[in-house]
């Protein structure tokens, strides 16, 4: 399990840094790497409770207890750290790399994280929504926009009537949209993309 839990850990380390790196975010690049850190920190605890070399032992956990730095203190510095890098990947990248081309493996990575060290708590959860919540969004836009401009018209303007507008509260009703589509013959782009978006609201149980 610690194999498995350090290759989660190193996978968030090198994609988030490359993710704000690329994009010029410093700030959120730090974050991200002490978010990593600290989950390294729970994955390899028990590892480091009794180290011995050069004559002398280190006990991490006697160490940590001495310290007052309980676990129950470490989830209070990872719930921030996962709150933010949560809200800065709900905004990163939604108008320059395409909804359909984005990558949800950091979100997927950052929920791993929440449930492995058993975070819990309606601020978190309600920053996981947003970031799904504006995904769909984007998706059902770019996907409506496609079926238009393959000859559809004015179907942007009649999804959006239906469905209102973008919102980081709420997901886009897939039914109505389904019902949409229903009498559109689509493309096999749009029908890729609609597929995908089937797809994303079935994994993430929206």
């Amino acid at each position: 399990m610690n194999i498995f839990l350090n290759i989660v850990g190193f996978i968030v380390l090198i994609v988030s840094v490359f993710l704000f790196g690329l994009k010029g975010m410093a700030a959120e690049m730090g974050i991200a790497v002490a978010a990593s850190g600290v989950f390294l920190a729970f994955a390899n605890l028990d590892k480091f409770s009794e180290f011995k070399g050069a004559g002398f032992e280190a006990k991490l956990r006697e160490a940590v207890d001495e310290a007052n730095a309980t676990i129950e203190n470490l989830k209070e510095v990872a719930k921030p750290l996962i709150k933010t890098n949560l809200f800065a990947l709900a905004k990163a990248g939604r108008f320059s790399d395409g909804a359909f081309n984005k990558s949800h493996d950091v979100y997927d990575q950052l929920a791993e994280l929440q449930s492995k060290i058993g975070l819990d708590g309606q601020d978190l959860e309600k920053s996981k929504a947003s970031y799904l919540n504006i995904h769909a969004w984007d998706m059902v836009s770019e996907l409506s926009g496609n079926i238009e401009r393959a000859g559809n018209e004015r179907f942007s303007v009649t999804s959006r009537e239906a469905m209102g507008t973008h919102s980081f509260e709420v997901a886009p009703d897939l039914k109505k949209f389904n019902e949409l589509v229903s009498g559109v013959e689509l493309d096999e782009v749009s029908q890729n993309q609609f597929e995908t978006l089937k797809n994303y609201y079935a994994k993430y149980q929206l």
